[in-house]
């Protein structure tokens, strides 16, 4: 057998795989990578800051709210009582008209009270609107068989004052067809109005009138009818009727 021969007699071993390529990271993603770790952590820390400042919000917030709702409901307040107080619920002053009634109102319903002659009252004497400067006013309706008529009661602060409100009357609605006193003895002043579809009666006081409240000014007035004179009228016979 020669060398060749023996060489072809001999194990047969594959060449050995070639050495792995190992790539070593360079100086660049070596920076990449520790700035990533930095931005990561700085957000954790961000997002633990603001979490704990929203938690420390609600607490606070929740704290005012019980503060103010034990305020409300006057929790440690010294001297205050659930009971209240005699002066929060005024007893009402016997025979008075009621609360809805003012102090005009209430001295119209004991001066003229609910009947005068054959008139009777419908209702009750109300408030009514405050007009021509007045300080208070009061109304009633009162009817008979001559009709239905409206009796206001202005109270103003002086007698001038009122006559002064009769005269802002004149000059709304006209001139009145009649001047008269309202005494025998030539004291206060009455207007009468025969108007085309209300009569008025308009009058007020002065010092030398017997009874006399300072400061009021009275107005009767109703729908016109067909009397042949200004006597006739509902306005007119209501005022004559009136006990004042």
């Amino acid at each position: 057998m020669n060398e060749r021969d023996a060489s072809d007699d001999a194990e047969y071993l594959p060449p050995p795989p070639p050495a792995a390529d190992t790539h070593a990271p360079d100086e660049e993603e070596t920076r990449i990578v520790a700035a990533t770790k930095r931005r990561s952590r700085t957000i954790v820390i961000l997002v633990t800051v603001v979490a704990a400042v929203l938690l420390l919000g609600t607490i606070a917030t929740n704290l005012l709210l019980a503060a103010g709702l034990r305020a409300e409901i006057g929790e440690g307040r010294p001297g205050t009582s659930a009971t209240p107080s005699a002066s929060a619920s005024p007893t009402p002053t016997p025979d008075r008209p009621t609360s809805a009634c003012s102090e005009l109102c209430a001295a119209a319903t004991e001066e003229i009270g609910a009947t005068a002659g054959d008139w009777r009252i419908e209702g009750d004497w109300t408030n009514a609107a405050n007009d021509l400067g007045s300080r208070d006013a009061a109304t009633a309706v009162f009817a008979s068989d001559a009709g239905r008529a409206t009796v206001t009661v202005l109270q103003f602060p002086t007698d001038d004052a009122a006559a002064q409100a009769a005269l802002d009357i004149r000059a709304r609605i006209g001139d009145p067809t009649y001047t008269e006193q309202v005494f025998d003895d030539g004291s206060g002043t009455r207007y009468d109005f025969d108007g085309a579809t209300v009569s008025r009666v308009v009058w007020h006081l002065d010092a030398q009138s017997r009874p006399h409240t300072p400061g009021r000014l009275y107005i009767v007035e109703a729908p016109t009818n067909a009397a042949d004179s200004f006597a006739g009228q509902a306005a007119y016979q209501l005022y004559l009727a009136l006990p004042l």
